[in-house]
């Protein structure tokens, strides 16, 4: 590698270092922030999806849909992407 040759080029060769480890910094802080932002969105997610399988086991998938203002083939296909094999059976309970 060359080594700039007078001061003013030495100058700016380390001004756009420090740009780039300021710039890299920030990516590494940002990135770490959506990690966190995305772990509170996981647990969210799995709050609301405890939440939508206790409706369903009181109401019933067809009730539930109803009362979520969803469709019921979607509902069914949200838990079951959630976790396969944990989808409660149709409650005989209707409304």
């Amino acid at each position: 590698m060359r080594h700039p040759v007078n001061a003013s080029a030495r100058q700016r060769l380390l001004e756009a270092q420090r740009a780039e480890s300021d710039a890299l910094r920030e990516v590494e802080a940002n990135t770490k922030a959506r990690e966190r932002v995305l772990s509170r969105l996981a647990q969210a997610d799995a709050k609301l999806v405890r939440a939508q399988r206790t409706l369903v086991r009181t109401s019933g998938h067809g009730r539930a849909a109803l009362l979520l203002g969803m469709d019921e083939a979607a509902l069914r296909r949200e838990l079951r992407r959630a976790d396969p094999g944990d989808e409660p059976a149709e409650s005989s309970t209707t409304c």
